[in-house]
């Protein structure tokens, strides 16, 4: 199943959308920009609560 994960659905002011059908993948990516962009640290668990269907 196609998932994704968006900080403005987040309430973040910025455009990042990841969608994958791979949840350790989006986990993944959401955690790389996450500290890349916003310096801030992301559970496996919060990106998995924030993943919805694409």
């Amino acid at each position: 199943m196609l998932r994704k994960v968006s900080c403005q659905d987040s309430g973040y002011d910025c455009k990042f959308v990841v969608q994958s059908e791979n949840v350790d993948e989006l986990v993944e990516m959401v955690q790389m920009h996450a500290e890349g962009t916003h310096d801030m640290q992301v559970s496996e668990a919060e990106v998995r609560s924030l993943a919805v269907d694409a």
